[in-house]
């Protein structure tokens, strides 16, 4: 699902089925037809879930992670330079 939603920014995304979440919520607590509700309460839970943990999580862990590669490639071309040398 990491790439389903390219339209919007993580962040808004996970501001859009939080509060579509709410709205279902809402409409389970105000109206007699609840029972269809839940399953689109099932899916906006698992998708708000999944919205806020790649916003806290994955995104930081990728950018991390892309740190990581480019001092490793530093570290790399000064261990060649060095080798080179000798």
């Amino acid at each position: 699902m990491l790439t389903r939603y390219t339209g919007m920014s993580p962040k808004s995304q996970s501001y859009l089925f939080t509060f579509g979440l709410v709205l279902c919520l809402l409409a389970m607590a105000l109206t007699d037809m609840w029972l269809p509700i839940v399953a689109g309460s099932f899916i906006l839970t698992g998708l708000t879930v999944e919205a806020w943990i790649r916003v806290a999580h994955i995104i930081p862990m990728h950018e991390e992670m892309r740190a990581m590669k480019k001092q490793i490639r530093k570290l790399e071309s000064e261990v060649r330079t060095l080798e080179y040398e000798e």
